[in-house]
């Protein structure tokens, strides 16, 4: 549904001018796509809602092309879509990447399993991912529901991952995880309706599996919200990381962030953390297009098939600093690659 819209808004003079009205920053195609469903998802009556399962009751939408009641609820609702695409960030909060982060907070650890975890995710958006020890996991290869079980039974987020090649280190422990921080620009309080609605409206609307995760995993949340503090990862990294136990094993994540995030401003990110690895024990776990991976190992990889992302680890131990790829993923861990060398 979504390639058709943009196909149809790509020929529309009309709704491109309307795009365009808006800061360069902010002229991302999927910003556009998520206002309009921000819109239907807040209560908006408009016929676009039958290509919409999210609002329409689950229905199979309509076999006809939706362009032309996208077109007509852009031009008719232009001061409410407007307002979004100029005061909004995609901010994706896919909370199956958990499926990677509880993998890899165990290799992580491989040779730190006795010191407690600090766990700090950049662009965090609601801290969802930051409770990756309270959800349950299923790792399966060859049938869905069929695999390795793992995080907690009770759950009511039931992640799972199709595990392609080499097996991710799960059936290890981890230390416990004892301090636990995000960093956004927007972060989004779980408590806040309109906001938490914005998350969802970033979620494509016929992927109601991922809806659903998400839905209760905002639910989870509220029981004990994680702390996302407002910043900017380069300038802000450093005092996060100072909130964290002397007696902590630092762990860094970030997914899908640093496509956001100038050239030069990931270099500037990457000096940042080697900075503060020269002075404590630090691992830095980065998912990303091949294309923003530059310190990490690419392996062999499509670097334009964005099918794929690619997961580098860099550690730093008593100021030696190792770097490795651990991991070729679906960007919403549909599947996992885990590297055969990665420890």
């Amino acid at each position: 549904m979504y390639r058709q819209i943009c196909l149809g808004t790509a020929d529309d003079p009309a709704v491109l001018a309307l795009f365009a009205d808006t800061p360069a920053r902010q002229q991302r195609p999927v910003l556009l796509l998520a206002a309009v469903h921000d819109l239907l998802l807040g209560g908006l009556d408009h016929p676009l809602a039958r290509w919409y399962p999210t609002v329409n009751g689950g229905r199979t939408p309509p076999d006809d092309d939706p362009f032309s009641m996208f077109r007509d609820l852009v031009l008719g609702h232009a001061n409410d879509v407007l307002a979004r695409l100029a005061t909004r960030a995609t901010q994706t909060n896919e909370v199956n990447r958990s499926c990677l982060w509880f993998a890899a907070l165990r290799a992580a650890s491989a040779d730190q399993p006795d010191r407690p975890i600090s766990l700090i995710e950049v662009g965090a958006a609601a801290g969802l991912n930051l409770l990756v020890d309270q959800y349950q996991y299923n790792y399966w290869r060859d049938t869905p529901g069929d695999g390795i079980q793992r995080g907690n039974p009770a759950s009511k987020v039931a992640l799972r991952c199709q595990v392609i090649g080499a097996q991710p280190p799960v059936n290890r422990a981890a230390p416990p995880i004892a301090h636990r921080v995000g960093i956004d620009p927007q972060p989004i309080d779980v408590f806040d309706l309109d906001a938490v609605r914005w998350l969802q409206a970033c979620v494509w609307p016929e992927q109601l599996e991922r809806h659903q995760r998400f839905v209760a995993a905002v639910e989870t949340a509220r029981l004990d919200p994680p702390t996302v503090v407002p910043g900017d990862a380069v300038a802000d990294i450093d005092s996060v990381v100072a909130t964290a136990g002397a007696d902590h094993h630092v762990v860094v994540i970030n997914s899908w962030v640093l496509t956001y995030l100038a050239t030069d401003r990931r270099a500037a990110f990457e000096d940042a953390l080697d900075r503060i690895g020269r002075v404590r024990d630090l691992t830095w776990v980065s998912a990303e297009h091949p294309h923003c991976l530059g310190a990490f190992d690419r392996g062999a990889v499509d670097a334009d098939n964005v099918d794929y992302s690619l997961v580098g680890m860099r550690t730093w131990r008593s100021g030696q600093r190792t770097t490795q790829h651990v991991a070729t993923i679906h960007p919403h861990l549909q599947w996992i690659r885990w590297a055969d060398r990665a420890r």
